[in-house]
């Protein structure tokens, strides 16, 4: 499940809650388990003692065995009602888990916030009421699995009173030579009977827990079934480097959950060595043209091309091993800071690892850590600062040293002093690549070679900082909203 999970796009965990995902890795598949674990003996096992068990009813009486069969349809449609509730109440009850680990995850990773907008009540009801909708819910199932066996057990008693009714009326009113052999006849087959009820009982109550395990595999299949796009066609092209030319043509992309397209005829290209800026308001695309390079996204129309080849073409994986990204929610690991920086790469040399820090300018403060470039940071990086976090991503792509650098707003956590220091780290870097960067501050679009300015989905204008300030009224209008409280 986690191995075809890694493989599924990124549309896929868009459209799942991190919680639910979760609760199916760990509950469900813990219960498809269990389930195995304690069925499958009692499946192999208790049919064969019910078929041994019926071979000799018939062998003593005919009769009497045909009226046990009386009760079978009835035990058999009172059983099928219970397992249906069952299964339903037990696909109900693993949703509701799902949402209590929802609400569980999302409590521990905002404590911060929960706590500083006083919401520990807030927080506190809105887990009493699911984890009590849980509860009846179990509740519910239990009951239903508990009712299994009582049924059955009056549906025997009621065959079992019928039955010595019957065969006792046929003992009594048997020839008085052979009344002893009917008797004896009489009593071997109550005890094979009773002795029939046993593996019914299990298999009646293996039955029930069946239903658990299936309910389970169902949402543990609904996830494996999900078809993986993301997996490299075996005809696809390795680029064994970047050369010449990233082009765009009339490309438009629309979200599944949208209507409206998040990017529509894009046309531009980004030469080898240029430093390009995205720049517009939120929701014009920006972050969707980025996610469309790195193939996180295929385009509905138009073509996205590298090197002239068709990037739906290209390998995934010899694409990203292209590309470095600073992503502006810098993501990290419960690791060491050396594991971090070195993230991703077979290279865990510690002094590639310090000359990266040192021009994200992270040495200093790493130095300071307890252990030092082995000091753990924490889930999501909580143990150090937000500029402490970034300037530890953007270790991580200097060290990588790709060909093309992505920079999602890389900056915007870092006060004016340190972005200062940082800029000239990556202007270190920039050099002799190609730098597609996300941009909200002046320091980082006036120095670029093209920027691209970006309104609602499309392409509005293009040019340096000099021309669109001359040409553009939308840049003007950011510039004045957003920049020109900068000190130029």
């Amino acid at each position: 499940l986690f191995n075809h999970m890694m493989n599924l796009p990124l549309s896929f965990f868009h459209k799942r809650k991190t919680g639910e995902l979760t609760s199916i890795s760990m509950n469900d598949v813990e219960n498809m388990r269990s389930t195995f674990a304690n069925t499958i003996q009692s499946l192999i096992n208790q049919p064969l003692s019910l078929i041994v068990m019926l071979v000799m009813l018939f062998m003593i009486s005919v009769k009497l065995s045909l009226i046990v069969f009386i009760g079978a349809p009835i035990s058999l449609i009172v059983i099928t009602f219970l397992v249906n509730s069952i299964k339903r109440k037990a696909i109900r009850s693993s949703i509701q888990m799902a949402g209590l680990t929802t609400i569980l995850q999302e409590m521990l990773s905002g404590i911060r916030i929960v706590k500083s907008f006083i919401a520990e009540k807030i927080e506190t009801s809105k887990f009493t009421v699911a984890n009590n909708k849980f509860f009846k819910l179990v509740m519910n199932q239990e009951r239903l699995v508990f009712l299994n066996t009582p049924i059955n057990e009056m549906i025997g008693v009621g065959l079992g009173v019928t039955l010595l009714w019957i065969g006792g009326l046929d003992v009594l009113n048997s020839n008085p030579e052979n009344i002893q052999y009917e008797s004896e006849k009489f009593v071997r087959f109550i005890i094979f009977l009773f002795a029939m009820l046993q593996p019914v009982r299990k298999i009646t109550g293996v039955t029930s827990k069946l239903q658990l395990g299936i309910a389970s595999a169902e949402r543990v299949f609904s996830i494996l079934n999900v078809n993986s796009n993301n997996k490299n066609n075996k005809n696809s092209v390795r680029i064994k480097k970047f050369n010449s030319l990233i082009s765009f043509k009339d490309v438009s992309f629309t979200y599944e959950s949208s209507v409206k397209p998040a990017v529509k005829n894009l046309s531009f290209e980004i030469k080898k060595g240029e430093y390009v800026a995205f720049i517009g308001p939120s929701g014009a695309g920006k972050s969707t043209t980025l996610d469309l390079i790195m193939r996180f996204y295929d385009p509905q129309k138009g073509c996205i091309k590298i090197d002239g080849e068709n990037l739906n073409n290209i390998s995934k994986q010899s694409l990203r091993d292209k590309i470095g990204i600073v992503p502006q929610d810098t993501i990290l690991f419960n690791d060491t800071v050396k594991n971090n920086i070195s993230y991703g790469s077979d290279n865990s040399n510690l002094k590639d690892i310090k000359n990266a820090a040192k021009a994200a300018n992270a040495l200093d403060f790493i130095n300071e850590m307890p252990d030092g470039f082995e000091s753990i940071i924490g889930e999501r990086g909580m143990k150090i600062s937000g500029g402490q976090k970034q300037r530890i991503s953007i270790a991580r792509a200097i060290f990588k040293n790709p060909e093309i650098l992505i920079l999602d707003e890389a900056t915007s956590a870092l006060d004016s002093e340190l972005e200062s220091k940082v800029k000239k780290a990556i202007d270190n870097i920039v050099k002799d690549r190609t730098v597609i960067a996300i941009a909200h501050r002046l320091s980082t679009i006036i120095n670029a070679d093209k920027i691209l300015v970006f309104n609602d989905g499309e392409i509005v204008d293009s040019g340096t900082h000099k021309d669109l300030i001359q040409n553009s009224d939308i840049y003007i209008k950011l510039y004045n909203s957003q920049f020109k409280s900068i000190n130029e």
